[in-house]
């Protein structure tokens, strides 16, 4: 594939991962699932034109839309872990066991997750809602702790996730993508 059918690509699922956070203007307790949708973007760039083109897709829809989207809690997340996870979990899968690539991912996500929360309470003055509602109130001041560790459960499932849409996209849909690449 040439170099300008490859910035074409990357731009069109770039533009991609974009709408699907700016959908938050339109459902706005999808606050995790969006930018965990837009994070999925990454796959199909990173199995077809490598995770350098990849990379360049994550920091481009991450700057797009922190500065154009006027809720930031949603690309704080896709910039803070959801966005280039697919690209780290596609590098770390290919040189390290399954449990250790776990470990390391886990590791990266209470990092991404503990770093975004203190950035955006001060860059952006965002506090979780869990902590304005009858949690916070209930679980004191464990709330955040509580928080995170249900956040842990949650990556659990995302990192099946993202698995398995690796399964689906090389089985179903690559070869319909490669034939519209190749205009057949």
């Amino acid at each position: 594939m040439n170099q300008t059918k490859k910035l074409a690509l990357s731009g069109v699922f770039t533009g991609l991962a974009l709408a699907l956070m700016w959908l938050i203007s339109f459902f706005p307790a999808m606050d995790y699932a969006l930018p965990a949708a837009a994070g999925l973007v990454a796959v199909p760039v990173t199995l077809e034109l490598g995770r350098g083109w990849a990379w360049g897709g994550f920091f481009a829809a991450a700057l797009l839309a922190l500065l154009l989207l006027p809720n930031k809690a949603v690309p704080l997340l896709y910039a803070a872990f959801f966005g280039y996870y697919p690209i780290l979990k596609s590098l770390l899968a290919q040189h390290l066991p399954r449990w250790a690539e776990l470990l390391l991912l886990l590791a990266v996500f209470n990092a991404a997750m503990v770093g975004g929360f203190f950035l955006g309470a001060r860059l952006f003055g965002l506090q979780p809602k869990e902590m304005d509602d009858g949690l916070g109130a209930l679980l004191g001041r464990y709330a955040p702790l509580a928080m995170l560790a249900a956040g842990n459960l949650g990556f659990l499932a995302f990192d099946y996730a993202v698995g398995n849409f690796c399964r689906v996209y090389a089985k179903k849909w690559r070869k319909k993508l490669q034939r519209v690449l190749r205009g057949n």
